[in-house]
C-alpha cells in the first residue's frame, strides 16, 4: 500500500506524541521519513528525552539485550563498547538520534500531560498540559495522538515502607548526593535492577542487607568489549554489521520455546534450566546460600535475568540475604515476620514498577465521554495492543500483550509505529477524520491470545508483574516478535471504521 502524506484538501494532521523515549522518538522520525508529516508536538515530563533510561540512572544500570539488538533498524550504531551496554550508553545513543532527525525543537520538556479527551464533534483529541517549571496550564489540539508513555516508569513501593524514617529510595529515582562509603545497606528486590544494583555497591557499603521475597532464574552474562576492529568491520565492511544483526536476532527469537509449556519444547526449556543450575552450582559453594537463591517455580514465569556478577556479590562477607519478609519498619529499622530489627542507614527500595496501573482514573476519556481505564479495568481490550474501539486516532505503543521476555523490545515498537503510519496514510488517502478499530477485530485477536498463553509458562501458577491481579497475561506478548511483525506487516482497512472529514 502507498503512503498517502495529505488529506485531499492538501492538509496533514495535528500529531500529539506524548514520552520521548524509544518509543516516541520513533514515532517522531517515521513521520518525518515516511509520511514527511513534521506536524506534530513531544511531551515529555522530564527535562531531557530518553524515558527510563533518562529516569534510571542507579549504580550498575544496564540493558539485557545485546547493544546491536537493542538499537532502531533504521539507525544502527556501530560504536557499541560493549556487548550489553550501560544506561549512560544507550541514553547517548537515542539523544544522538534525535539530534540526526532535529527531534529536540519538537519536544516541549518539562511538559505533564494530565488529561486526554476524545471530543467527538471535533474529532480532535485534546490534551491539557501543565509546564512543571511555570506551573501554567493550558490545552492542545491533535488529530491523533501516540502514547509513548512506557510501561516501566511509575515506581511499585509498598506499603509497609512509607513509615521507614531514614534515607530510602526507589532505583528509578537514585538518591546520588547520599554517599553509601561505609554506610549499613538495605536492598529490597530481587528483580533485574537489584540484580545490577547490589554488585555495584557492595565494595562501596560496610554491610548490605539484600531482601529477596523469590528468588531469580540467572544466566551468565559474557559482556564482551567491542574492539575498535569490529567497530571498523561494522561501519566499513557491507552486511557485516547486518549478518552480525541478524544473527543476535534469530539467536533470540529461537529462545521463545523455551518458554512454552507444550511437549515438543522441553528440551528447550532443559537446557535454559541446565544452564542456570550449572551456573549458579559454579558461582555458589555454600548450600545454605545456594538454597536461598534457587527459584522455586516455572523458568520463565518471571524475567530471566543475565548477570554473571550477582552471585559472587552475594558471597561476600559484608553480605546478608534475607528470605524473611518484611513486616513493618520503624524509625531507621526494618522489622521481619520472625520478629528481628534489622537497623539500616539507608533503603534501596528494588520493588519495580506499577505495570498494571499505568494511568490513573479520569485521565484519558475516549469515544462517548468513556474513562478508559474504568472500561479496561484490569483486562485492556486493544488490537495487538495498539489501539482500542473507544480510542479512536490514538496509537498506544508498548500497550497491553506487547511486552517481550526474549527478545529487544525495539522491535514491537517499529512494528507497532510502522501499523500506525499505514493507519494514518489509509486516513488520508480516504479523507477520513478518525478511524477506530472494530470490536469484533479485537475479541478475535484477544481470543487467540488467551489460547495461545495457556501454552505459555506466563500463565503458570507463579506471580509476576506480566499478570493482572486475577492471574492472567496482560503485559506480554505470546509468540516470537517476528508473527507479530508477520501479522502487523500491512494494515486492514475491513478492521476499522472510519468518519469522513468535513
Amino acid at each position: 500500500m502507498g503512503l498517502t502524506k495529505t488529506f485531499r484538501d492538501s492538509k496533514t494532521p495535528i500529531v500529539a506524541i506524548v514520552g520521548s523515549g524509544f518509543s516516541g522518538i520513533c514515532a517522531a522520525i517515521r513521520l518525518q521519513t515516511q509520511l514527511d508529516l513534521h506536524t506534530y508536538q513531544i511531551f515529555e515530563l522530564e527535562p531531557d528525552l530518553g524515558g527510563t533510561w533518562w529516569s534510571n540512572t542507579y549504580p550498575g544500570c544496564a540493558c539485557d539485550v545485546k547493544s546491536h539488538n537493542y538499537a532502531f533498524s533504521f539507525e544502527p550504531n556501530y560504536e557499541w563498547s560493549q556487548a550489553y551496554s550501560s544506561q549512560a550508553e544507550i541514553l547517548e545513543y537515542l539523544r544522538a538520534t534525535a539530534r540526526k532527525y532535529d527531534i529536540y525543537k519538537k519536544i516541549w520538556f518539562r511538559t505533564e500531560v494530565t488529561r486526554l479527551e476524545w471530543h467527538q464533534d471535533k474529532q480532535k483529541w485534546r490534551l491539557n498540559y501543565k509546564n512543571r517549571n511555570t506551573g501554567v496550564e493550558s490545552h492542545f489540539d491533535a488529530d491523533i495522538v501516540f502514547s509513548g508513555m512506557g510501561p516501566l516508569r511509575i515506581p511499585q513501593i509498598p506499603k509497609e515502607f512509607d513509615t521507614f524514617e531514614g534515607p530510602k529510595w526507589h532505583t528509578a529515582e537514585w538518591n546520588h548526593h547520599f554517599d553509601l562509603t561505609n554506610k549499613r545497606v538495605a536492598v529490597v528486590g530481587s528483580g533485574a535492577s537489584a540484580i545490577q544494583v547490589v554488585p555495584s555497591i557492595v565494595d562501596k557499603v560496610r554491610s548490605l542487607d539484600y531482601y529477596q521475597r523469590s528468588a531469580s532464574y540467572i544466566v551468565p552474562r559474557k559482556n564482551t568489549p567491542y574492539s575498535s576492529f569490529w567497530r571498523f568491520m561494522f561501519r566499513h565492511v557491507p552486511f557485516v554489521h547486518f549478518i552480525y544483526y541478524k544473527l543476535l536476532y534469530w539467536s533470540s527469537e529461537s529462545t521463545i520455546s523455551a518458554f512454552s509449556s507444550k511437549l515438543r519444547d522441553k528440551v528447550a526449556r532443559f537446557v535454559m534450566i541446565a544452564l542456570a543450575r550449572v551456573f549458579r552450582f559454579i558461582q555458589i559453594r555454600d548450600k545454605t546460600l545456594r538454597a536461598k537463591l534457587t527459584p522455586n517455580y516455572k523458568m520463565g514465569c518471571r524475567r530471566i535475568v543475565v548477570s554473571s556478577d550477582y552471585y559472587p556479590a552475594l558471597t561476600r562477607k559484608n553480605v546478608n540475604v534475607h528470605t524473611e519478609r518484611i513486616k513493618e519498619t520503624k524509625g531507621n529499622s526494618l522489622i521481619l515476620q520472625d520478629g528481628s530489627v534489622q537497623e539500616v542507614d539507608a533503603l534501596i527500595l528494588a520493588t519495580g514498577f506499577r505495570v498494571q496501573k499505568l494511568l490513573p482514573e479520569d485521565f484519558l476519556i475516549g469515544k462517548d465521554g468513556q474513562d478508559v481505564v474504568k472500561v479496561f479495568g484490569t483486562n485492556p481490550v486493544t488490537y495487538y495492543g495498539i489501539t482500542s474501539p473507544v480510542t479512536p486516532n490514538l496509537f498506544f505503543l508498548l500497550g497491553p500483550n506487547t511486552g517481550l521476555g526474549h527478545n529487544s523490545i525495539l522491535f514491537m515498537i517499529e512494528a507497532q509505529v510502522d501499523y500506525a503510519i499505514m493507519a494514518i496514510s489509509h486516513m488520508m488517502k480516504n479523507n477520513l477524520a478518525s478511524i477506530q478499530v472494530k470490536d469484533q477485530a479485537c475479541r478475535e485477536f484477544l481470543d487467540e491470545l488467551e489460547m495461545k498463553m495457556q501454552g505459555m509458562v506466563w500463565s503458570s501458577s507463579c506471580q509476576s508483574w506480566y499478570q493482572n491481579k486475577d492471574g492472567k497475561v496482560t503485559a506480554l506478548w505470546w509468540g516470537t516478535c517476528t508473527r507479530y511483525w508477520w501479522r502487523l506487516r500491512k494494515f486492514h482497512p475491513n478492521r476499522f471504521v472510519g468518519v469522513q472529514r468535513i
